[in-house]
């Protein structure tokens, strides 16, 4: 290897990868649970490979180390390029073939930008959580938690557009009303103590209510078109379900920290709750946002008359 190189790293050991030697940019180590500052002690059963103490600089540079936070970091900046890449998709393609709206055009915008920034959010919190500032860490730890509440909102725009499509009143009911709720929740991350492990079941619940609030709509819906007969409640609904489980599966893997609650310091750097979490988010926004598409194509080659006469 070359002087020069050899000059600006070193090698460090890894944890359970301790016969793995890992090029790591000077300044960057990794922690074990009992090493990092309390701030950071969020899962007793990642037992090491913790950044801490770091600068911004190093906290950029520390996206190409592998740690705990490697796979968190990768799939939600990847999950954002998808999200980009299909917005490009969609506006050059997709909606041109549906014949879309202007409206359409606006909804699925908002969609995506909405996938997008929570995509971004998440990545900043997971680089910069290990900031040698407790108080960057928890902005970054704010920002994320409204990024969560960005993404909701990015499913439920499109979701109730294309559901009351052929009735104002009600999408624009709907519409008010999440936006409101979401306006809340941001209103409630305010309080100081929001952030903190007190707070953490509360937080928890809080955005159960805001994504369970979606059965309500649904509900609404599947009543307007005359119960689950009809064609479109049968097209429809089991992919309202399926991405109800996806979220719920997320969430479960979220707070129950399984499965490295039974493998403490064997998942540390691949395979953990959060992890898994991630996963799961990127996949449930990728099926909504085909699930908007296939939709689109479908209340666009139908007219409203169709949906409405179900309820006579």
């Amino acid at each position: 290897m070359p002087q020069k190189i050899l000059k600006s790293a070193h090698y460090i050991e890894l944890g359970s990868y301790q016969y793995w030697p890992v090029l790591v940019p000077r300044g960057i180590r990794l922690y074990t649970y009992e090493q990092i500052p309390v701030f950071l002690k969020e899962n007793p059963y990642i037992t090491d490979g913790y950044r801490a103490h770091l600068p911004s600089k190093l906290c950029l540079k520390s996206m190409f180390v592998l740690s705990n936070e490697t796979v968190n970091i990768w799939t939600h900046l990847l999950g954002f390029l998808l999200f980009f890449l299909l917005g490009v998709d969609d506006m050059s393609t997709v909606l041109p073939a549906a014949g879309a709206s202007r409206e359409d055009y606006v909804i699925y915008s908002i969609g995506l930008f909405c996938f997008q920034v929570c995509m971004l959010c998440s990545v900043g919190y997971h680089l910069f959580c290990c900031h040698r500032s407790e108080n960057t860490s928890r902005r970054w730890l704010a920002l994320d938690y409204a990024g969560i509440s960005v993404g909701i909102l990015g499913c439920y725009v499109p979701g109730v557009f294309y559901a009351f499509f052929c009735d104002s009143f009600w999408r624009q009911v709907y519409l008010v009303t999440v936006l409101a709720l979401i306006l809340a929740v941001f209103a409630v991350q305010i309080h100081p103590l929001y952030h903190t492990q007190e707070w953490k079941m509360l937080r928890s619940s809080i955005f159960c209510l805001v994504a369970a609030y979606g059965i309500v709509p649904a509900c609404h819906w599947v009543w307007l078109n005359g119960g689950f007969h009809a064609d479109i409640v049968q097209v429809f609904f089991p992919r309202v379900m399926v991405m109800y489980l996806l979220a719920a599966a997320a969430f479960l893997f979220y707070i129950s920290k399984v499965p490295e609650r039974y493998f403490p310091g064997q998942l540390n750097y691949l395979g953990a709750s959060h992890q898994l979490w991630h996963v799961l988010v990127v996949l449930m926004f990728y099926w909504w946002h085909q699930t908007a598409v296939y939709i689109t194509h479908y209340r666009h080659s139908q007219p409203c008359q169709d949906f409405s006469s179900a309820n006579g």
